[in-house]
């Protein structure tokens, strides 16, 4: 019941897992968990301290495979070990909290969500955050069962203290889960453990969201979340058409079955003194409700919203939808006609979604594609060129796929993101990348497909384009998924340009 679930996350996986590219996201994922523990450090203190034990465990993982495994490749491998731990914890959240039946489902339902598939093939830290909510979850209903037992309550501060190092946005769950145990109705002294483990999981994580609060100029770009926002999350969470629908019943009918089934037990004493304290409802809807709710509205105020931050609150809706597969199951007599039933609704979950499942897999699933962008560079490289990137963070491109830049010079970088504890490095003042460029008769220079006069608007930025314009002629322009490549020539130099081969188009 476990197993199967698990396998099936990690099968699902595998499929599809090199796509050749790494976006922007795991670019930055390649290029911070690839340098030394002392640059790290230094770059922590500066940028992406809300991801720095997710890349103190990509870290190692870097070294490996001497080259024969891709990049890519490997820093996806703990979201991949992530997804199918959670898939476990999921079906082990339906078994206690239903039937061995009920965990497989909703083991089964998690594993195969074309979302959870997404982010299990993302080199980023939510797979793993995932986890970590899943085993908190699984940690409270034990506690809950016997809540004199402090060793539960100090493994669950612990799986709660993880699941906010790897992001602080899964400190939501927390809501959930208190939500949970008043709904529950256990009690004021399960209550005050619970606020302790709470405080005690906060306070450890309090260094790491100091820090982060000082670095939240990262996420000024959000926006302020409106209906279409939360009509994607509902499609990308629970599927549209037949998968929205078969959802949504199954999940509608898992509430009503079990607080039938609860209230036909009262009085069945020795049946009441095993069923656990807590039921699947009241810990499941809470848990893929709250968090996205919460997340949405604060956001009304100071947007903070994106989709993956929540993206745990799949794990509460798998074991609504697991428990109501058993549930209509269960109205069959005979074993097989109740496995065939079983059978069948999944395959609704699961048929419909597959052209879905292989669009995530497509480097198109992502917003950008700077492999693309680094073969094209490659390709007509000459010894002598120069580069530049518009604005300094596109040089993530280089940083991601360093080999594609050999044979160029990076005309505008004064220290690297490694040396200077930045993501992308610090640039030349202006006056001095003129003379940087003064003998480079041919520049690279890779940019977003259209980017914002606002984002190139840095003094280096705007040095830059000026020189290009006074003394450069444009003679190459490809653009791929997410970036433009162009290439300009000295004017009065008679260099002739080189030409990308097809391949190197997308």
């Amino acid at each position: 019941m476990l197993a199967v679930p698990a396998l099936v996350a990690l099968v699902a996986g595998a499929w599809g897992i090199d796509r050749g590219s790494m976006w922007q996201d795991e670019a930055t994922t390649f290029a911070i968990a690839g340098r030394s523990l002392p640059e790290l450090w230094r770059t922590l203190g500066h940028v992406d301290a809300v991801h720095g034990l997710y890349y103190l465990l990509v870290h190692p993982l870097l070294g490996l495979g001497g080259g024969s495994i891709p990049a890519e490749v490997l820093i996806r491998l703990p979201s991949v070990a992530g997804t199918a731990a959670a898939a476990c914890g999921v079906a082990a959240l339906g078994r206690r909290l239903g039937s061995p039946a009920t965990g497989l489902a909703a083991g089964l339902v998690y594993a195969t969500t074309p979302v959870v598939s997404y982010y299990a093939q993302e080199g980023r830290s939510y797979a793993l955050v995932t986890a970590a909510v899943v085993l908190a979850t699984l940690l409270l209903v034990r506690a809950a069962d016997r809540p004199d037992r402090a060793g539960r309550w100090a493994a669950y501060t612990a799986a709660v203290a993880l699941a906010c190092l790897l992001n602080l946005f899964a400190a939501l769950v927390l809501a959930a889960h208190g939500v949970t145990l008043v709904a529950g109705r256990v009690g004021a002294r399960t209550l005050a453990r619970w606020a302790c483990s709470c405080a005690a999981a906060l306070l450890a994580v309090l260094p790491v969201a100091r820090v982060s609060f000082g670095q939240r100029a990262q996420v000024a770009w959000l926006e302020r979340p409106g209906w279409p926002e939360v009509e994607a999350l509902v499609t990308r969470f629970a599927g549209t058409g037949v998968p929205l629908a078969v959802t949504a019943l199954l999940s509608a009918l898992a509430v009503l079955t079990v607080f039938t089934t609860r209230r036909s037990a009262i009085g069945e004493a020795e049946t009441a003194k095993r069923r656990p304290a807590l039921t699947l409802p009241l810990v499941a809807a809470p848990l893929a409700l709250l968090p996205p709710a919460v997340l949405l509205a604060v956001s009304q105020i100071h947007p903070f919203y994106q989709e993956r931050y929540v993206l745990y609150a799949v794990a509460g809706l798998a074991p609504l939808t697991g428990a109501g597969v058993v549930a209509v199951a269960r109205l069959a007599r005979p074993l097989a006609a109740r496995l065939g039933i079983a059978a069948a609704l999944l395959a609704l979950l699961v048929v419909p979604a597959l052209p879905v499942q292989q669009q995530v897999r497509r480097v198109d699933s992502r917003t950008d594609d700077p492999a693309a962008a680094a073969r094209i560079v490659a390709a007509g490289a000459r010894p002598g060129d120069a580069v530049l990137f518009l604005p300094s963070v596109r040089r993530l491109v280089a940083e991601a796929y360093p080999d594609a830049f050999r044979r160029t010079r990076d005309a505008a970088l004064r220290v690297s993101g490694a040396a200077s504890g930045t993501l992308a490095g610090r640039e030349l003042p202006p006056e001095r990348i003129e003379a940087s460029l003064a003998d480079a008769p041919r520049v690279w220079v890779v940019s977003r497909s259209h980017p914002r006069d606002a984002d190139l608007a840095s003094g280096p930025d705007t040095a830059k384009r000026l020189l290009l314009r006074e003394h450069y002629n444009r003679r190459m322009f490809v653009r791929v998924l997410g970036y433009a490549v162009r290439l300009y020539v000295r004017k009065g130099t008679g260099v002739s340009p080189s030409s990308p081969p097809p391949s190197a188009r997308r």
